[in-house]
């Protein structure tokens, strides 16, 4: 049994204006999200100025989210977020689960004896079509007969082979068959290919927010996404439940990701959106920190 691990996570995000804003509306996706397998220890979001209204809610998928309004006129705004979470282990063995074709869902059939939260993630989403294309690409790791979990991990690996992270290649409005073509992008790229691949078999499969451990132990090479949000994918195994796979950096997500928040795509669970009232231009800084601490940590802000 492997030991929890606790984080201490500040996500930190700054948007300076060109010209004094007069209000601001913001949907903020920031507070880690409690899970069998994650436990939120304390956590705590600032923002400057101060909001006139901040409500904490929950989105469609659950997920923990906060409304706030700031109309004091202001040219920058700064949202910090800090959480303590504690991560338990939660991979499972390569060879645990079913044969990949017990969890495929059939198109416009719900049975009784599957949860809406399953089929609603098999189908298509504004940013991840069911392609003719992605499904060919993942054929090769699902031969018929192979565990679940098995297939999973071997496309995992080969979306880390064979593509290239690089952060100039995309952007947030990138679409699923242009990062094939390309074979490059960042983590939400790769996301929403394994995503668009596995759907397009006829797998639930979901978009999940939050960060990886930024650290490169002797000899190795550091994370990929770290130093900002991170983006994996969980696929529904039945038996197993929804288990986590990142192939940006080509493995199980397990005790070095803190989980934000899951949906469809990534626009379900941007980690901060919202308007103002104003003509001004905007630059946007975000830096992000994970950081082991130890298990009776206390916020430092």
């Amino acid at each position: 049994m492997t030991t929890p691990v606790t984080y201490r996570v500040i996500h930190e995000t700054c948007y300076t204006y060109s010209d004094t804003v007069t209000s601001s509306r913001q949907l903020a996706h920031l507070r880690p999200r409690g899970t069998p397998w994650q436990k939120v220890r304390a956590h705590v979001l600032r923002i400057d100025p101060e909001p006139s209204e901040q409500v904490d809610d929950s989105d469609y998928f659950g997920n923990g989210i906060t409304r706030f309004a700031v109309d004091t006129p202001h040219d920058e705004l700064t949202v910090r977020a800090e959480s303590i979470v504690e991560v338990h282990g939660h991979a499972p063995d390569a060879a645990a689960g079913p044969e990949w074709e017990s969890a495929l869902a059939t198109p416009g059939v719900w049975s009784p004896a599957e949860t809406l939260e399953v089929v609603e993630f098999s189908l298509a989403s504004p940013m991840i079509p069911l392609l003719a294309e992605t499904a060919n690409y993942a054929r090769e790791s699902f031969p018929p007969g192979r565990g679940l979990v098995a297939a999973v991990l071997d496309l995992t690996h080969r979306i880390h082979a064979d593509f290239t992270y690089d952060p100039k290649a995309t952007t947030v409005t990138t679409q699923v068959r242009e990062v094939l073509a390309l074979r490059r992008g960042v983590c939400q790229d790769f996301a929403h290919l394994m995503i668009s691949c596995l759907r397009s078999l006829g797998l639930a499969a979901r978009y999940v927010s939050g960060y990886i451990l930024n650290r490169a132990p002797p000899g190795k090479k550091k994370l990929l996404g770290a130093d900002a949000s991170h983006a994996w994918v969980q696929v529904y195994c039945p038996g197993l439940d929804w288990i986590a796979f990142d192939p940006t950096n080509g493995k199980v997500a397990d005790l070095e990701f803190v989980t934000l928040g899951w949906g469809r795509e990534f626009s379900d669970v941007t980690p901060l959106r919202g308007v103002v009232l104003g003509s001004a231009a905007q630059e946007l800084a975000v830096a992000v920190t994970v950081q082991k601490v130890a298990r009776n940590a206390l916020l430092k802000t």
